[in-house]
C-alpha cells in the first residue's frame, strides 16, 4: 500500500489472516480506539466479519453495548482489508488529534 502521508495508522497486517477468524476473534486499540474482529454467522449460513469499536479504557465485556459501533464486512482477506480503511476512516472521524 503507497500512503502518501506519515500519519500513524491501522495496517492490514496489524489484523492478520482470514483464516485466524476462522476459529477466534481478534481484539486491539488505537490511540484510545478499541476494537474487535470477529466471525459470525448469519441467519442463512453466510459468514461475515463484525467490526466493532468502542473508546476506551474499558474492555468490550465491561463497555455498555450502547458505545460500541458494528459494521459488517466480507467473510475474505478483500473484507479485511475493507475492514482496516474503515477503522482508520471511523478513527480519523471520532478520534481527532489534538
Amino acid at each position: 500500500m503507497n500512503h502518501s502521508d506519515n500519519t500513524a495508522k491501522i495496517q492490514r497486517s496489524d489484523i492478520f489472516n482470514i483464516r485466524f477468524y476462522e476459529k477466534t476473534w481478534f481484539h486491539g486499540s488505537f490511540q484510545g480506539m478499541h476494537y474487535r474482529i470477529e466471525r459470525i454467522t448469519n441467519d442463512d449460513d453466510s459468514k461475515k466479519l463484525r467490526v466493532t469499536t468502542w473508546p476506551g479504557p474499558y474492555n468490550f465485556d465491561h463497555t455498555d453495548d450502547s458505545r460500541k459501533v458494528s459494521a459488517l464486512f466480507e467473510f475474505s482477506n478483500e473484507g479485511l482489508n475493507n475492514a482496516a480503511d474503515y477503522l482508520n476512516s471511523f478513527h480519523r472521524e471520532h478520534y481527532p488529534v489534538a
